[in-house]
């Protein structure tokens, strides 16, 4: 069977109220399965076509996830199927206790309240939090804030998982850890971050955006080991990191040995 798209845009164009323009015509094709890492100066457009992918915002042009148009009349489930990890957790933790946080996603999808509490531990697992439904996200680490922040969505059991500078404000171990969790999810991922390192270690295909457009979409090897290309749009490695085309593995066991 030939599988769909996650996502699917073409010629995708948004202007904010004020008249500031956006988005000047994207196309992207996303399989499912991917992990696509999104770079780009401030004012790209990478957060702008992040709210285009669950509908939170609508331009001109066409988006598909998985097959499905994003308008009103599939929003329901196509916020389903999306889960979008805000950069700051406190954005996405409201609730009283990481459980009812976590349970707000299953409860408004109509499952029943044993259905909820397994989709709430299941999810807590799966990002190494289990066992505290009973805390309050105030009282949690900012590291742990990040992981019960996915769980929001995962408890949902979403096929594309989108995240907005998931490593902004970790320290090293919490950074690394988070690093790991994202690699075992085997699951449609798109990371928008500032953090080069993080989307090498992380994504096998980076996009460049500026000014409202892809510049520049490849394997994220020759994407950000183009020294040119990243100075050209405002990025630039960190001193010291290089990457390099020898495979994640070998890369990963250089740190260990590092550390």
């Amino acid at each position: 069977m030939h599988h769909r798209p996650a996502v699917e845009i073409k010629n995708l164009r948004y202007a904010y109220p004020d008249g500031t323009v956006a988005l000047r015509g994207v196309d992207l094709l996303i399989e499912e399965g991917e992990s696509v890492g999104i770079v780009g100066p401030n004012g790209a457009g990478k957060s702008t076509l992040l709210l285009h992918l669950n509908g939170i915002l609508a331009g001109e042009g066409e988006v598909r996830i998985f097959g499905l148009p994003v308008e009103k009349k599939n929003l329901r489930e196509i916020r389903r199927r999306v889960g979008l990890v805000f950069q700051d957790p406190d954005d996405q933790l409201f609730s009283p206790t990481v459980f009812d946080d976590v349970a707000f996603g299953p409860i408004n999808m109509g499952l029943s309240r044993e259905e909820v509490v397994v989709a709430v531990s299941r999810a807590l697992e799966e990002v190494g939090i289990g066992g505290m439904e009973k805390r309050s996200a105030y009282h949690l680490s900012y590291g742990q804030k990040k992981r019960a922040a996915i769980a929001t969505v995962l408890s949902m059991n979403p096929d594309l998982l989108v995240l907005d500078e998931p490593s902004s404000n970790l320290d090293p171990r919490a950074r690394n850890e988070f690093s790991e969790l994202l690699q075992s999810m085997r699951i449609t991922k798109i990371l928008v971050t500032h953090d080069l390192p993080f989307v090498f270690e992380n994504c096998e295909r980076v996009l460049v955006m500026s000014g409202g457009r892809i510049v520049a979409d490849g394997d994220s090897f020759e994407v950000l080991s183009n020294e040119t290309l990243l100075a050209e749009h405002g990025l630039e490695l960190p001193y010291g990191f290089y990457p390099s085309p020898r495979g994640k593995a070998s890369e990963a066991r250089n740190r260990e040995m590092e550390s």
